[in-house]
């Protein structure tokens, strides 16, 4: 079990961007719907593509403090 403290590494599934984020907010929710779209149009996000729409294109996994 994570405790409130667990931190996650958030890595696009094409490429190297990588975040180490504690949750994922409004700001990180925008650079990775902002690095797909740029960095790969070919995804062709919606206009209103959701968080479960971008999360199918990276990786998530808990990282030790």
């Amino acid at each position: 079990m994570l405790d409130g403290g667990a931190r996650f590494e958030v890595a696009c599934g094409y490429c190297v961007l990588r975040l180490v984020v504690d949750r994922i907010r409004d700001a990180e929710a925008t650079e990775m719907r902002d690095h797909l779209r740029e960095r790969h149009p070919e995804l062709r996000l919606g206009a209103t593509a959701g968080l479960g729409d971008m999360l199918d294109n990276y990786r998530v996994t808990p990282t030790r403090r």
